[in-house]
C-alpha cells in the first residue's frame, strides 16, 4: 500500500524535524538557561551563608554584651549594698549616739527626781513626826491628863516609826 509508505515517509521527516528542534531547546537552555539558574542558586547560597555568619557574629556579639551588662549590674549591686551596709552602720551610730544623750537626760532627771524624791520624803517625814508628836502630846493629855514634854513625845515617836 502506497498510502501507508508515504505515511511513513512524512512521519520520518516530521518526526527527525521534532527531533532536532528538541535538540536545539535542550542545547539552548542547558547553555544559556542553566548558567544562569546555577549563578541564583550560588548567590541565594552566598547570601545565605554571609546572613548565617552576620547572625552569628551579631549572637556573639549580643553574648558579649549580656556578659558585659551582667558585670555591670552585678558591680552596682555590690556597691549598692556598700553603700546600704555603710548607711546602715551610720544610722546605728548615730541611734546609739541619740540613745546614748538621751540616757544621759534621763540619768540626770532621774537623780534629780530622787533628790526631789528624798527631799519631800524627808519633809513628809518630818512633818509626819511633828504631827505625830503633837498627836501623841494631845492623847496624852486627854488620857491621862498629864502632860508630856515635847521632847519625850519625840523620843517615844522616833522609837516607834524606827521599829516600825
Amino acid at each position: 500500500m502506497p498510502q501507508i509508505d508515504q505515511v511513513m515517509i512524512s512521519y520520518a521527516s516530521q518526526i527527525v524535524s521534532l527531533l532536532v528542534v528538541l535538540a536545539i531547546i535542550y542545547f539552548g537552555i542547558a547553555k544559556a538557561m542553566l548558567p544562569k539558574v546555577q549563578n541564583t542558586i550560588d548567590a541565594r547560597a552566598k547570601r545565605v551563608t554571609d546572613d548565617l555568619a552576620a547572625a552569628e557574629a551579631a549572637h556573639q556579639r549580643a553574648d558579649e554584651i549580656e556578659e558585659t551588662y551582667r558585670n555591670q549590674m552585678n558591680d552596682a549591686r555590690s556597691d549598692a549594698n556598700g553603700v546600704t551596709t555603710e548607711a546602715k552602720a551610720n544610722a546605728a551610730a548615730e541611734n546609739d549616739k541619740r540613745v546614748a544623750a538621751a540616757d544621759e537626760k534621763l540619768d540626770a532627771k532621774l537623780a534629780e527626781a530622787e533628790v526631789a524624791l528624798a527631799t519631800a520624803r524627808a519633809a513628809a517625814l518630818t512633818e509626819i513626826e511633828n504631827v505625830a508628836v503633837e498627836a501623841t502630846q494631845d492623847i496624852v493629855a486627854k488620857v491621862s491628863g498629864g502632860k508630856v514634854a515635847k521632847a519625850d513625845a519625840s523620843k517615844a515617836v522616833k522609837e516607834v516609826m524606827a521599829n516600825g
